[in-house]
């Protein structure tokens, strides 16, 4: 069980910070609630049962494993399929498997394809852009915590080891 003031991962909302924890009534059913702020939306309150926190809950990834994380980095990331529909299948299963290593090699690939039609003058796919924004904002304010670094810090460090 979370504790007020604990910094979580929730579900889709990203990092926040627990509130409070209350009961609350609802059809005649009491249960307790986690009272949840997105770090990135202060005025944003997510209330979610205790009971559905497990699936929903999860806690900051440790120091140690970051940077194990971040070294990943150095090698290359996940296969680059050239069809869209097909990419983007892939894409979405790994960011569902909530594994963050996987997320993290997806987040590899997409800062090293960017690069590269950069280098070649080309635009870069517009949901490939948001994909890696989105994973960008999660990983490294997520790793920015764990490894009390800014998120700016982290990403530096990626790129350099990139190239």
């Amino acid at each position: 069980m979370y504790s007020v003031g604990d910094v979580v991962i929730y579900s889709s909302h990203g990092l926040c910070s627990i509130e409070d924890i209350c009961e609350q009534t609802f059809s005649d059913i009491t249960k307790t609630y986690y009272v949840l702020h997105p770090l990135n939306d202060s005025k944003l309150t997510i209330r979610t049962p205790i009971d559905n926190a497990k699936k929903q809950l999860r806690d900051i990834i440790k120091k140690d494993d970051a940077q194990k994380i971040l070294h990943s980095f150095t090698s290359p990331g996940v296969e680059w399929i050239e069809q869209n529909t097909h990419r983007m299948r892939y894409h979405i299963e790994i960011i569902k498997s909530g594994d963050r290593q996987k997320q993290a090699n997806l987040l590899n690939t997409l800062l090293r394809k960017k690069l590269e039609f950069l280098a070649l003058e080309k635009k870069f796919p517009n949901q490939e852009e948001k994909l890696l924004q989105t994973l960008q904002e999660s990983i490294f304010s997520e790793f920015s915590i764990a490894l009390n670094k800014p998120s700016e810090e982290i990403y530096e460090d990626v790129l350099t080891k990139l190239q």
